[in-house]
């Protein structure tokens, strides 16, 4: 049997070809200074087919989706918009 999987852009919905560029990011917290306080920690990472079948990974067409999403980030603290529910 084999599995066919298939990719779309998580900024602007474009499913992934053969020959694109692709790129994979995630939001996850990191070393707080202290136990009450919550820093979350924005990666981007170039596209590798085991990682992008994790959960927690963003999948983005190319640099215009993958600077949009770290814009996203920086100024509302996550990628999907609050329109959306977050992951």
């Amino acid at each position: 049997m084999v599995w066919d999987v298939s990719f779309t852009c998580d900024i602007c919905g474009k499913t992934k070809g053969e020959a694109n560029h692709w790129w994979l990011a995630a939001v996850a917290p990191s070393r707080a200074f202290s136990e009450d306080e919550q820093i979350l920690r924005f990666t981007l990472m170039r596209w590798h087919v085991s990682e992008s079948r994790s959960p927690e990974v963003y999948h983005l067409c190319g640099q215009g989706c993958a600077m949009q999403a770290a814009e996203r980030f920086m100024t509302e603290g996550a990628i999907e918009p609050e329109t959306h529910s977050v992951r």
